[in-house]
């Protein structure tokens, strides 16, 4: 499964998307044609459990000769426009420092299930048309910064700054620690979009 191309291919026929299970079925879809009708994909597909014992769930798993785990992340900006007869509105989400906690601990996650077994690699993917994911902050020094996605790579343990407020890191708390260091390479996309696509190794 070369899931870059297959991406890229989703992308060019499809580049916008109601919602990020939108984005995730559309992808699905793509990749379930692209391989051949053998392989077992499955949405939302619970594979461990954290320390709450709450099921963690993988957003795409996909079953072949191998096992890839794909997280998605889907995040807008304001946009109001139409595709043929198909009407859009995007909405401005913002909390992008969560955002970007959610996605580091997306690969953490993927690492993990790495190390159970469960998937033979991984997949994490950010899909946005908000600038502020991949462009450098005028400020350095967010509450934030380890998570930023701007820089050339990830790696070691991420924490949230000290000045960061018990509000802001409400059930975000601990620290996420990559075993790997991983390049982040914001690719473009149609209609002022970009992805950034991390691979994880088992």
């Amino acid at each position: 499964m070369n899931i870059p191309q297959i991406l890229d291919k989703a992308l060019s026929k499809r580049s916008l998307f109601h919602s990020e299970a939108n984005f995730q079925h559309h992808f699905a879809w793509e990749i379930h044609k692209e391989v051949n009708q053998k392989i077992d994909i499955r949405l939302e597909f619970p594979l461990s459990k954290d320390g709450s014992n709450r099921w963690e769930y993988c957003d795409i798993l996909a079953k072949a000769s191998s096992t890839v785990g794909i997280e998605l992340k889907y995040k807008t900006k304001k946009l109001i426009t139409k595709v043929g007869d198909e009407p859009f509105e995007l909405k401005q989400q913002g909390a992008q420092n969560l955002a970007r906690y959610d996605f580091i601990k997306d690969i953490s996650r993927l690492e993990l299930w790495c190390d159970q077994s469960k998937i033979s690699k991984g997949y994490a993917i950010l899909l946005t048309n908000d600038s502020s994911y991949w462009s450098t902050p005028k400020n350095p020094n967010t509450v934030d910064k380890a998570f930023r996605l701007h820089r050339e790579y990830v790696q070691g343990e991420l924490a949230w700054d000290s000045s960061a407020s018990k509000g802001t890191t409400k059930g975000r708390e601990a620290s996420l620690v990559l075993k790997n260091c991983y390049s982040l390479n914001w690719v473009e996309a149609p209609r002022d979009f970009k992805y950034l696509l991390v691979q994880v190794q088992c």
